[in-house]
């Protein structure tokens, strides 16, 4: 098991959606695109926020997608640590080491996860920038 997804529990926290609120969309947006079998409760929405573990499709587009819709910035289920993503290896100096590990620590978070969030966060304002 993984460790806690901290990308998508911020996210949550936005939108001021708690776990029974999250199912509740997703499932109310599963029956209008024809997901029939589509049925999300508040402990599956808490694992996946405390155990990392990943919804089965369709549910991490359509979590995106309303999520999208509601903070008006771009999600997708990578970006909310909900389906696989890809590994970027970044080189940094002993100083913003430091750095990155004291902010981490402020946050109380894992560094790694806090560098995701840092990531995650810069991809999604550089797409909502105008061109």
């Amino acid at each position: 098991m993984k460790g806690p997804n901290y990308a998508l529990a911020l996210a949550l926290a936005e939108a001021k959606w708690n776990n029974s609120e999250t199912a509740r969309r997703i499932n109310h947006r599963a029956r209008q695109h024809g997901h029939s079998g589509v049925a999300v409760d508040k402990a599956r929405v808490g694992r996946w926020i405390r155990h990392g573990e990943r919804p089965r499709s369709p549910i991490p587009q359509l979590l995106a997608d309303l999520l999208t819709e509601v903070l008006g910035q771009r999600y997708t289920p990578q970006s909310l640590g909900i389906a696989p993503s890809y590994g970027v290896l970044v080189a940094l100096d002993e100083h913003e080491h430091q750095a990155l590990a004291e902010h981490a620590a402020a946050a109380n978070m894992p560094v790694k996860s806090y560098a995701q969030l840092l990531f995650r966060l810069a991809l999604a304002q550089s797409q909502s920038l105008p061109e």
